[in-house]
């Protein structure tokens, strides 16, 4: 398998080889999950951005680094810059992904992957590009991270500047994408898989596999008035609006499940 380093590739086809033991002849059991997280990786539709939860499963610091994000939101001078800081540079990619199972969007299971600073032409750039797949194929989680401080709510519970700002913001790439969709199939083309054939979904604009996700505030800057108004905008516009307590409980919840 290209990419594979000589270890590796013998290491893989080991499995491969305990995959045909004892099968009749064409078939083979199902023993991905004994796959290097290297051979994982090169299998996917995306090698560099895969999400991997076995990876996951197997940092232990995992723990550690959601904890350091959750101190990192409770200092004072903590903004924007400094959450993606954290999130790209650590890195905890995860607490990103554990939007898919979080927001029960119910895909992504079969497969994940993320991309940080996703460019939207030359115009905008959303914070995060989540890809899930399920059994309907591939659907596109655009997300973007406003500052943990400020005036994030005001008027009891009306959205302040951060979550406005959020929201213009995806109404901005919404158009983008109705309009310049097919731009996108060239960036994923450059980094797919060579070996994978580019699924129709990330060539042709479906507005039912799109979906938008702003981070503001903490919990406390949420009230009963906050929570309809996210719900409003969840069920008609498919912008979920989370506060950064949501990523926290997220990272930590995804510890313990199968799948993204």
């Amino acid at each position: 398998m290209n990419g594979l380093s000589p270890d590796e590739q013998a290491e893989y086809k080991a499995v491969l080889e305990k995959e045909k033991e004892g099968m009749p002849w064409r078939f083979r059991k199902n023993l991905y999950s004994q796959y290097s997280l290297a051979a994982r990786n090169c299998m996917s539709l995306f090698p560099n951005n895969h999400l991997d939860i076995s990876d996951l499963k197997t940092n232990t610091q995992a723990s550690q680094l959601n904890e350091r994000f959750y101190n990192l939101l409770l200092t004072e001078t903590v903004g924007e810059r400094e959450v993606l800081n954290y999130i790209n540079q650590t890195p905890a990619f995860h607490i990103i992904g554990s939007i898919l199972r979080g927001c029960h969007l119910g895909f992504g299971h079969h497969s994940a992957y993320l991309f940080p600073e996703f460019p939207l032409g030359t115009s905008y750039q959303a914070d995060y590009l989540i890809i899930g797949r399920n059994s309907g194929g591939h659907e596109f989680v655009f997300v973007e991270l406003e500052s943990p401080k400020g005036s994030v709510t005001i008027q009891d519970g009306e959205l302040g500047n951060p979550f406005r700002k959020g929201i213009i913001q995806v109404k901005d790439w919404r158009r983008w994408l109705q309009e310049n969709y097919t731009m996108l199939s060239e960036y994923f083309e450059r980094c797919k898989n060579k070996d994978e054939a580019l699924p129709k979904e990330f060539c042709k604009y479906d507005e039912t596999r799109i979906h938008y996700v702003v981070v503001s505030g903490m919990r406390s800057n949420f009230t009963e008035k906050t929570y309809r108004i996210a719900r409003e905008h969840k069920d008609n516009d498919k912008i979920h609006l989370l506060h950064y307590e949501n990523l926290v409980d997220y990272s930590r919840q995804i510890l313990d499940l199968p799948t993204y």
